[in-house]
């Protein structure tokens, strides 16, 4: 909203006005005018309008009438003419149908108005601007970071490592590819291909230079805070790739091509894992410690309460909305929940045997054995 200048518009207030004119200025000022509280602008006519009602003007909701119902519904207004031609003849038709008093848009005044057009299309050619950019830099960024992996998993298993407490019931299987998030690569046994990271977390990234594995860093979240926000210096010294996400909020798009487009937010960095590894196109992708429950994590951290009350919701339908996904654009990808929680029944079940052990409400006989 732009606020126009009382000073320069104050012969406009305290009077009720009508504003005479439908054309090119009219639809320049009566949008400004309408939006100031200290203007009372009711209505619009013109000389083409000839109906007592004819809807309204723009999207500014004040009515349009003829001049002769507005003189019936206001005779002691102001007409205003928001005109560029030569107005005595229009005065006169004016005051013909009862009007007494006319006011004009001065030079001033449109000036101004012009002045706030040009400084919200300058501000619409920036923002234009930054997403174009934003467009190349995205596209270069991926393209860099993701090509050489697109398909690099076909035929073979790939396992995701979530944070989860059931990630202690699993043994690391041979000839598995395993991309991790967060804390998974601190899980003694696990040895990670892959690994990405959304969230700076000071003590992580100071003993991720100690790993090999291929590094992705999120640095695509604008909304997020400036502590939250991964430092380059951390990106560089561990040889890392960049990525951009969607908001970490539901009912993003997913898209297959991730060198154009951004990775799938909806509120955990576990599926930016799944949406890569479903690049490389595996025949079985693996959801290990993807509890999707506020049991904790592996570590016997603690979820909190915002975890347990919104953001598994989310995930949830995060995870429909993934398996319907996979469903169109890689029907064959068989989705294995490996001793699942919260997911049980989302996709196929697995379970292993030390996790059943532990678990004797499960019926065994039921269970498919993680054997692979």
């Amino acid at each position: 909203m732009i606020r126009l200048n009382p000073q320069v518009f104050s012969n406009l207030y305290g009077k009720d006005l009508i504003a005479f004119g439908t054309g090119n200025m009219a639809k320049r000022i009566i949008p400004y005018l309408a939006q100031d509280p200290n203007i009372r602008l009711c209505g619009v006519t013109s000389s083409r309008v000839t109906a007592d009602d004819e809807g309204t003007f723009l999207k500014t909701g004040l009515q349009v009438r003829s001049i002769e119902a507005w003189a019936g519904l206001m005779p002691n207004a102001t007409i205003l003419l928001t005109v560029f031609v030569d107005s005595s003849e229009i005065v006169q038709v004016c005051k013909n149908a009862g009007f007494q008093n006319v006011e004009y848009i001065t030079w001033e005044q449109m000036s101004l108005v012009s002045e706030a057009e040009a400084e919200i299309a300058q501000a619409q050619q920036t923002k234009l601007l930054e997403q174009l950019c934003f467009v190349n830099e995205l596209h270069d960024t991926h393209k860099s970071s993701f090509s050489e992996f697109k398909g690099c998993n076909r035929g073979k298993t790939v396992a995701i490592i979530g944070t989860g407490p059931t990630l202690n019931y699993y043994t690391q299987l041979t000839g598995v590819p395993h991309i991790g998030v967060n804390s998974s690569f601190l899980k003694e046994g696990i040895m990670l291909d892959y690994y990405f990271l959304t969230h700076y977390v000071p003590e992580w990234c100071e003993k991720l230079k100690e790993f090999n594995f291929t590094k992705f860093f999120n640095v695509g979240i604008k909304s997020r805070k400036k502590k939250d926000q991964i430092p380059e210096y951390i990106i560089e010294e561990n040889d890392g790739r960049r990525y951009f996400s969607l908001p970490m909020m539901p009912f993003t798009h997913i898209h297959t091509n991730l060198e154009c487009y951004p990775l799938m937010g909806y509120g955990s960095i576990i599926f930016q894992a799944i949406h890569f590894a479903l690049f490389t196109h595996p025949q079985k992708l693996l959801l290990v410690g993807c509890d999707c429950a506020a049991i904790g994590h592996f570590d016997s951290c603690h979820t909190s309460v915002y975890v347990e009350k919104f953001l598994i919701p989310w995930w949830i339908d995060g995870y429909k909305k993934l398996r319907r996904f996979v469903s169109i654009h890689y029907p064959d990808i068989e989705i294995i929940s490996v001793n699942p929680v919260g997911l049980k029944g989302m996709f196929c079940d697995m379970f292993t045997e030390n996790y059943l052990d532990t678990h004797p409400e499960l019926p065994r006989e039921d269970c498919k054995i993680l054997r692979l």
